[in-house]
């Protein structure tokens, strides 16, 4: 009898409870109407969401609404499934439980976040990696703090296996208040995620996980972005497009993994990711930026990308545009020295953290949160998370503990344009270059104008028009001009120009991990290896496969004469058996980006028909990296993509390296190189050796330009007009100042009469409605 009643309960509590865990909200849209619901399925089927705006607890049949799982995937060991819900009312607590054919799991609820202009509470952090106790007292936190949303930076676990993702969602419940509240994760990717991880754990609107989410009426716009794929392709134009297409949103800010510039003296700079994006994020007010990866904590001052002397790292502080960049980890990963300090950093230090975020419509407050204490934090109230709990650990450092962005008010800084000159413009003879300058500036005019070339500064201009000549040795050179207003505010514009003959070595790196590939003989792509086998890898049945390299932003001029030029290895293990391997180069002048997703992204691209064999010499060591390590030459291979009609200066180029005889029947016969997840100091390099010159260059000493503004002027009237629709006109006189704004225009002829007429010179500027910027100069 007591053995029936014994699994009479058993099956009774195996039909009430789900078996559904590691539940998780997120948030990839609209957070004012959608949200995704995710969970493990365990066992059972037909599981089910069921949500209204009433409590009915595990009451499943009581709820108005329900949602169906809207992907299912199978990953890290793990039933991920995904309900996509949306329809939502803002700001609206929504309670709701997962039916499935074996019971109902535990009532949680969620708030949408409001579509006003109301005050927002943010966490943002990231690198959770391996230290538990670390990483449940920052979750724990999140429960207490109460925020509308976490953005967290990626590396969430050290090897991104089955065992450890499983360990950090079932972490990931602590996040989860006593009362059954959650609150929506907003994830990107670090280096320790595969290529799909993201992707098929928090189902994000793309393979590449790279997406934006408004909050409020336009209150604030974040970007999520991937700094392990391409930051110079696809992400970027979309980055540059959405920017350009959201000005109306108040504050901007980005998240994503590798910082620019680390603050611990053992990471390597993020060269690639300040060229995408720095300038990016100052020219379309990007205020805050948050980034992770170094396991150290840092802020800085209001910063502004600059070559100019006095600038660091390629920043100077700008603390009326600049941008803000908070970091970089420490939600559990090991820590490491902030022993990187620049002239801009704010403070450093090394502890665990995260960030917590207030943001409304004219200030975003940054603090510092340690969470060593986080058992001993009292809780905000669902209705107020502004105000601080008790016991909360807030760093502060010498310059305060909140760090404060205001939003700027005060009129533009000038904006600069040089009339005569464009990057890769050439000159076959270096003497007395003409510099000619257009600054635009809203305020009282314009101070001065300063020329630096190559980083030197070399004269200054004080008198409109400004202008300045000046005579260039052979080579690349680089022309920086600086403007000051009578305000103090300056501006600043940089240009490259080739001059006469010369000869250069570059050394072009592997820019990301999707940029070194592994192709399995079944077509499967595999991105995130830390080496590259040449050719026979026994992981993953990966067998004998082709590996696929892709160096991007290749500044070598079209016409240039190649030298030398080869790829140079790092050896990850030692391999003395002999070895056969064959190089080709694809027959593109701007090779594509691999596609984890794409079967045979490598073998399937058409390829020059041009062939390197190479039968490289014993690997007798790890980390060598000599001329047992080099490719023989790739002077014709390389010569015959700079050689096409279309090339340009900063495109890419891609390589498969396959093997032949020996090393397709021999397992032994194979080299084993360092991948640029192995260490970005280690991976593949691509070095050549050129000469240019300007007398075979496609663009001569002539300035290429669009086609003129037509100028008419009549008594008191200027006439403009242009062969596309003109989006808007400004006018200004020879100081710089702004005499008359035209803005909303859709029509390819304007006429002003604003303008008092006093025999002065005038320039006017237009932008198309493609966005051409087009100038011209008259005397009214």
């Amino acid at each position: 009898m007591k053995k029936t009643l014994f699994f009479l309960l058993l099956l009774t509590y195996l039909s009430v409870f789900s078996n559904n865990d590691k539940y998780r909200i997120i948030l990839l849209d609209d957070p004012s109407t959608t949200i995704t619901i995710a969970w493990n399925q365990i066992s059972g089927s037909s599981p089910t969401v069921y949500y209204g705006t009433t409590d009915y607890g595990t009451n499943w049949n009581s709820y108005p609404n329900s949602k169906t799982v809207s992907r299912s995937v199978s990953y890290r060991g793990m039933n991920n499934n995904f309900a996509r819900v949306n329809g939502l009312t803002a700001n609206t607590t929504y309670y709701f439980v997962i039916k499935d054919s074996q019971g109902t799991s535990q009532r949680f609820w969620f708030k949408t976040a409001p579509n006003d202009l109301s005050r927002l509470s943010f966490i943002a952090g990231g690198d959770s990696r391996n230290n538990r106790a670390p990483r449940q007292k920052a979750n724990k936190l999140v429960a207490k703090l109460k925020p509308h949303a976490v953005f967290f930076g990626g590396d969430m676990t050290s090897s991104d296996n089955d065992s450890q993702w499983q360990e950090w969602f079932d972490d990931w419940q602590l996040t989860t208040a006593s009362d059954g509240r959650m609150f929506p994760i907003i994830p990107v990717r670090g280096n320790h995620e595969g290529a799909s991880t993201i992707y098929n754990l928090f189902d994000t609107p793309n393979s590449d996980s790279y997406y934006a989410v408004t909050f409020g009426a336009n209150l604030v716009r974040m970007y999520s972005l991937n700094s392990e794929i391409s930051v110079t392709g696809n992400q970027n134009t979309w980055l540059n497009t959405d920017l350009q297409a959201n000005t109306n949103v108040i504050w901007k800010g980005a998240q994503y993994h590798k910082p620019m510039r680390p603050h611990n003296a053992s990471k390597s700079e993020g060269t690639h990711v300040y060229n995408a994006w720095a300038e990016t994020f100052y020219n379309n007010q990007v205020r805050m930026v948050i980034d992770c990866d170094s396991h150290t904590v840092k802020s800085t001052w209001p910063l502004k990308p600059s070559t100019q002397p006095g600038s660091d790292e390629g920043f100077i502080r700008d603390d009326t545009n600049g941008t803000v960049y908070l970091g970089e980890g420490c939600w559990g990963a090991p820590l490491r020295s902030n022993n990187d300090d620049k002239s801009w950093t704010r403070n450093s230090g090394s502890f665990n953290q995260f960030k917590l975020i207030f943001i409304d419509q004219n200030k975003i407050e940054a603090r510092t949160i340690k969470v060593d204490n986080a058992d001993s934090v009292g809780s905000v109230s669902n209705t107020n998370p502004f105000i601080l709990p008790t016991n909360l650990d807030v760093w502060t450092p010498s310059n305060g503990a909140v760090v404060e962005i205001f939003k700027n008010t005060s009129e533009p800084a000038p904006q600069i344009q040089l009339a005569n000159i464009t990057n890769g413009q050439c000159y076959d003879n270096g003497s007395n270059i003409n510099i000619a300058v257009n600054i635009l500036e809203n305020g009282g005019g314009i101070e001065n104008a300063k020329l630096y070339i190559n980083g030197t500064f070399v004269s200054t201009d004080t008198a409109a028009p400004f202008a300045f000549n000046y005579s260039f040795s052979s080579g690349i050179q680089t022309i920086n001009v600086v403007a000051t207003d009578v305000n103090g505010r300056t501006a600043s514009t940089e240009r490259y120009i080739f001059v006469e003959q010369f000869t250069k070595t570059e050394t072009f790196t592997i820019l990301t991990g999707d940029d070194d590939v592994e192709e399995a003989q079944d077509g499967r792509l595999y991105t995130d290896s830390s080496d590259l086998e040449m050719v026979y890898d026994s992981y993953n049945n990966l067998q004998y496969q082709t590996i696929g390299l892709r160096f991007g932003n290749i500044k070598i001029p079209h016409g240039a004469t190649i030298n030398n030029a080869y790829i140079q290895f790092t050896s990850d293990e030692t391999n003395t058996a002999s070895c056969q391997l064959q190089i080709a180069i694809e027959n593109t002048d701007d090779a594509a980006e691999y596609i984890e997703a794409l079967s045979y992204g490598v073998s399937s691209r058409n390829y020059n028909t041009n062939l390197v064999n190479w039968s490289p010499n014993a690997w007798s060591s790890t980390n060598q990296s000599s001329t047992s390590q080099q490719t023989p030459s790739l002077v014709n291979l390389v010569q015959s993509i700079i050689n096409k009609s279309t090339w340009q200066n900063g495109n890419a180029m891609a390589f498969r390296i396959k093997g032949t005889g020996v090393s397709l029947t021999n397992t032994s016969s194979k080299r084993v190189a360092d991948s640029f997840e192995g260490g970005t100091d280690k991976s593949a390099k691509l070095i050549i050796n050129y000469t240019y010159s300007c007398n075979n260059a496609l663009y001569k000493d002539e300035f290429v330009a669009t086609p003129q503004l037509k100028v008419t002027t009549n008594n008191n009237t200027i006439a403009v007009s242009y062969l596309e629709n003109i989006k808007s006109i400004e006018i200004y006189d020879i100081t710089g100042k702004l005499l008359a704004r035209e803005e909303d225009l859709n029509q390819t002829s304007v006429s002003i009469t604003s303008i008092q007429k006093n025999n002065q010179l005038l320039l006017i500027k237009t932008i198309t409605q493609n966005g051409i910027i087009v100038s011209s100069k008259v005397v009214f």
